[in-house]
This record gives C-alpha cells, structure tokens and sequence, in this order.
C-alpha cells in the first residue's frame, strides 16, 4: 500500500475519532479505496429549520480501519 493511501485512510479516520463522519473530499484516491473495499460512500441529514441539509463524503469499513490501524 502506498503512503499516500495511507494518509487518506488517516485523514477518515481522523474524521471518525472527532465525530465528523462523513469525510468530504473529491479526491479520486477514496474511488480507488472504495473499489478496494477500505471506504465506503456515506450520506448525512441534518434538519436545518423545515429543510434537511444532506452531507455526503465517505467513512471507513472495517476492512480499512485495520488496515490503517496495522501501519501504525
């Protein structure tokens, strides 16, 4: 695995442990974690007034947190 995929799993991960799931990037890496099966696409609503707002960005499997989690 590359360091730069690493850091990508790093840069979710670190979303996750701060509680701001979902990671929001347009990077084409997390396509390629996901075709890898590391990440995953994630949707959030949050109500904002009579509206939702939807976030969507990607979250980690358990696949990729072991995996990040077996580099350190």
């Amino acid at each position: 695995m590359r360091k730069a995929e690493i850091n990508a799993l790093g840069r979710v991960f670190a979303a996750e442990v701060d509680g701001c799931l979902p990671y929001q990037s347009k990077s084409k890496i997390y396509n390629k974690l996901h075709e890898d099966g590391l990440v995953q696409p994630m949707e959030r609503q949050f109500p904002w007034g009579p509206m939702q707002v939807s976030v969507r960005g990607w979250q980690l499997t358990h696949a990729g947190r072991y995996l990040y989690c077996s580099q350190c």
